[in-house]
């Protein structure tokens, strides 16, 4: 039975000697006596082989569950006589030296928090919240620090509000070699703010990059120009696309108040049958937009040239894309949309980064979705007290981190 169990183990140089149970509160423990079969000893700080060991102490870690039991490993830990560090405690392959649970155990704990929340993880392991956290947390951080960062030609930058007024940006791989991925968060989103992710990436990745994908905001452009010469701005789809919405919106709302009277009920809570893209509207808030276009010729020519505006980016050369927004701009001629005025005055002034996606077909709606999942994350957590580990979480769910395996790297400190 014991030889069963030390090959099930998988421990090197161990063996199974005693197996004894008892019950902690909810939890059915199982407790794993282990004894060496080896002598050798491992430096706890240089690594150095030692043939003799001073017994110094009789360790108990946390190890994966046995069925429904909890399961611990008791053993007799070593101290070493290393010639090159003096009198050190011996480090063991199986766990880490100030942890009370093993590495497999570890591993799991880091699986089960990608598709669970750390409260449920320490109900399901048995474990404080807070050594769940603290599980989470180191890996993520090793995962992060590790990473690789080569192969990158092409950035995108977007910022997040998080707790009301605070601000901070997000930087996403669009061209690496795993595929889009989100691999920095720092707070701000001034100039400034920006020079610490530089320093992290490093000068030598800096001078790499061709291509930047943002927003108009002018700390993102100025930070992008100063460290990264020669490189083509690409300014988000989406970002352009919001405020054309915008614009509609205010046709909209004045439309609302000239004709709202006579009208009543038809213009009012269609606002976001409106703004949708008309392929994504079906059924019945198809025929209430017929209704409230038929009803405003207005607002049935800002509608059509909104959904035109759209195959800007469908073009392959500078030349015909810059030709369309030409036409669509002439369209507005006689169509007495003033709201429309400010936003054309927007896209000449950025038209060349506009027309940058023509040469760069990027990944644009990655970084509008990494918005959008860090708010889920932040909404489903209620918050985090700790905005490193909020930041590592949010990285986690929008890059190669976020892969769930638990049952192959259980064994194995590989990704």
């Amino acid at each position: 039975m014991t030889n069963s169990l030390t090959q099930l183990l998988g421990i090197q140089g161990f063996v199974v000697k005693a197996i004894t149970q008892e019950r902690q509160g909810l939890y059915s423990r199982v407790i794993v006596d282990i004894s060496r079969t080896q002598q050798k000893f491992i430096c706890g700080e240089c690594g150095h082989e030692c043939s003799t060991g001073i017994e110094y102490r009789t360790r108990e870690i946390q190890h994966l569950s046995c069925w429904q039991h909890l399961t611990f490993l008791r053993f007799k830990q070593y101290r070493v006589k290393c010639p090159c560090c003096g009198l050190k405690v011996e480090a063991l392959p199986f766990f880490e030296r100030y942890s009370r649970v093993s590495v497999m155990l570890s591993n799991l704990v880091y699986q089960l928090c990608k598709v669970m929340t750390n409260k449920a993880v320490g109900i399901f392991q048995g474990l404080d919240d807070g050594t769940v956290k603290a599980i989470d947390k180191e890996k993520l951080q090793e995962k992060q620090t590790n990473r690789s960062l080569d192969g990158i030609s092409a950035l995108g930058v977007d910022e997040i509000f998080v707790g009301g007024k605070q601000c901070w940006h997000m930087i996403s791989a669009l061209d690496g070699p795993r595929g889009p991925e989100l691999i920095y968060i720092g707070k701000g989103r001034k100039e400034k703010n920006l020079n610490k992710f530089w320093r992290w990436f490093g000068p030598q990745r800096t001078k790499l990059i061709k291509v930047g994908v943002m927003d108009m905001w002018k700390g993102f452009f100025n930070s992008f120009k100063a460290h990264c010469p020669g490189i083509v701005i690409l300014y988000d789809k989406f970002h352009v696309i919001t405020h054309l919405l915008d614009a509609l919106n205010k046709v909209r709302r004045q439309e609302l108040g000239r004709i709202g009277k006579r009208l009543k009920g038809l213009l009012t809570g269609k606002k976001f049958v409106l703004l949708s893209r008309l392929a994504h509207v079906r059924g019945k808030a198809r025929e209430s937009l017929n209704e409230l276009l038929c009803a405003s010729p207005r607002l049935r020519k800002a509608h059509l040239l909104k959904e035109s505006f759209n195959h800007l980016w469908s073009y392959k050369s500078k030349t015909w894309a810059k030709k369309f927004w030409l036409l669509w701009k002439d369209s507005l001629k006689w169509t007495r949309l003033k709201q429309y005025d400010r936003f054309v005055r927007m896209v000449d002034k950025h038209l060349d980064g506009i027309l940058s996606y023509c040469d760069h077909k990027l990944p644009l709606g990655f970084i509008e979705g990494t918005n959008l999942k860090a708010k889920n994350i932040i909404r489903r957590a209620y918050g985090y007290r700790d905005d490193e580990y909020m930041k590592l979480k949010i990285i986690q769910a929008c890059s190669s981190l976020r892969f769930f395996q638990p049952w192959t790297v259980a064994f194995n400190n590989s990704e």
